[in-house]
């Protein structure tokens, strides 16, 4: 059930179009507008049922279809010329080997280099599994045909990105881009200690949060509202492992109402560090209820405010990419063979993964490239896109450490390779630190130290954003 909702040229013309703007017009002159914006929105609803991410006890495919899934594409360009692009797709995530086939694809088609498209995701635990990433989850693994059919899937899926770039690109006007902050509290500390001792999840009362909500707002130049982009520390797991049905979860109503209060414009919804924080929930009975209050939660502060005075963004956007190679601590084949006698059927599978590596290789990987990637606006606006299911200490630091009138961090952007816990954690223990990886098929949690080589490699990124 794939529905584009804006119609585009053939890609030829669509090129020939933008090349035109490239290199036909002449000096810049001081009247000439600094941005324009483009957006692009195509449902991605999958033809045929597929198993749903996120928890590992799901065994079939899913039961229905509440709400439909989509990418959300915005294309932004400077009075340079330089044009970028953030996509925001309703998923659990992916890998970054997804991502660098898109981006090859989206530099062959636009010229656009690595640091110039963003590829987000909204994180749902009520969305596809993915073909790549989240390899060891399930403890009864997919079947042949379910495998061929999520393959399918994101094979259109990974075609749509690049397309969805293209209309967005398309569809450049001039306008203007101002930014705000309000907050949202639904979200919640999940990790509960005892004696300082992570004990299971719930809600610790005591634990931070962030329940901040940047927005950027996108209107054409007579001021008529074009486009949205949110973001929110959260995840979505309103739904539990008991519901098997699509749905976005509520990021996804949160777009869908945000979109039908303000007309014809496109919300593009942004997650931000938000691996150690749930939403409030329920049982089964409840929890769709409890996402729609959430989404409308969301959409109801983003109506206020827009009605408060903001900053319009004047400065260019400089941006960077690169990495950050996070060490292991790797266990050993004897500790390995001895996870053979656990009960969790991905605890021995991840063990027998790592002895066929071992085999192979003689070791396991050393450190894993953790993307980072960065957009800067002056000292007006820092946007920065971390990999990894990242917790909220990460943009608590961020937000005090980097100079900037408004610090953006979002998560689960361009790779989900494992959750991405801090130095507290290593004290505490627990899901996020010590146990999450098995399900990522990582050789074993982050070492002493990660949490500064990667809040060195952000601060590096951002002084380099050019």
């Amino acid at each position: 059930m794939l529905l584009i909702i804006q119609r585009f040229l053939p890609f030829p013309v669509l090129f020939l179009l933008l090349g035109s703007s490239f290199y036909t017009q002449g000096t810049l002159t001081a009247a000439e507008t600094t941005f324009s914006f483009g957006f692009a929105k195509t449902e991605i609803t999958p033809d045929v049922p597929l198993r749903l991410s996120g928890y590992g006890n799901r065994a079939v495919v899913y039961e229905g279809i509440d709400e439909p899934l989509y990418i959300r594409a915005v294309a932004i360009k400077t009075s340079d010329r330089k044009i970028c692009s953030l996509v925001s797709i309703d998923s659990i995530g992916f890998a970054g080997s997804f991502v660098d086939r898109v981006a090859g694809k989206v530099k062959k088609e636009y010229g656009m280099n690595r640091d110039q498209l963003v590829v987000c995701s909204t994180h749902s635990h009520t969305a596809p599994h993915p073909v790549e990433g989240l390899s060891n989850i399930f403890s009864t693994p997919m079947t042949r045909d379910q495998k061929e059919a999520s393959q399918k899937y994101w094979d259109m899926i990974e075609t749509q990105i690049v397309e969805s770039v293209g209309r967005a690109i398309q569809d450049l006007r001039p306008g203007k881009m101002s930014v705000i902050s309000g907050k949202v509290s639904f979200a919640q500390n999940r990790r509960v200690l005892k004696n300082g001792k992570w004990s299971g999840f719930g809600f610790n009362p005591e634990g931070p949060v962030d329940h901040s909500l940047p927005l950027i707002k996108i209107t054409d130049e007579s001021g008529k509202l074009r486009g949205l982009v949110f973001n929110y520390a959260c995840h979505c797991t309103t739904f539990g492992s008991d519901y098997n049905r699509l749905n976005g979860d509520w990021a996804g109503y949160a777009a869908k109402y945000i979109e039908e209060q303000h007309g014809d414009i496109t919300a593009i919804c942004t997650i931000g560090c938000g691996a150690d924080q749930n939403p409030i929930r329920g049982n089964k009975n409840v929890a769709k209820d409890l996402a729609i209050g959430h989404g409308r939660a969301i959409a109801l502060e983003v109506s206020r405010l827009l009605k408060q005075p903001m900053q319009e963004i004047s400065s260019p956007v400089k941006t960077s990419y690169g990495v950050a190679n996070l060490p292991f601590d790797r266990p050993t084949e004897a500790q390995l063979k001895n996870a053979f006698e656990n009960k969790r059927e991905q605890v021995k599978k991840h063990a027998e993964n790592m002895l066929a590596i071992y085999k192979q290789k003689g070791h396991l990987p050393e450190t894993y490239p953790a993307p980072v990637q960065v957009w800067k606006f002056g000292n007006q606006l820092t946007m920065i896109f971390l990999g990894g299911e990242v917790v909220v200490d990460y943009a608590l630091r961020l937000k005090k450490e980097i100079k900037s009138d408004l610090i953006w961090v979002t998560a689960y952007a361009n790779d989900i390779f494992g959750y991405v816990a801090s130095e507290r954690m290593r004290a505490e223990g627990g899901y996020e630190y010590d146990f999450s990886m098995i399900y990522y098929n990582q050789p074993g949690p982050w070492s002493k130290g990660t949490e500064e080589i990667l809040m060195h490699r952000i601060h590096e990124l951002v002084k380099e954003a050019h």
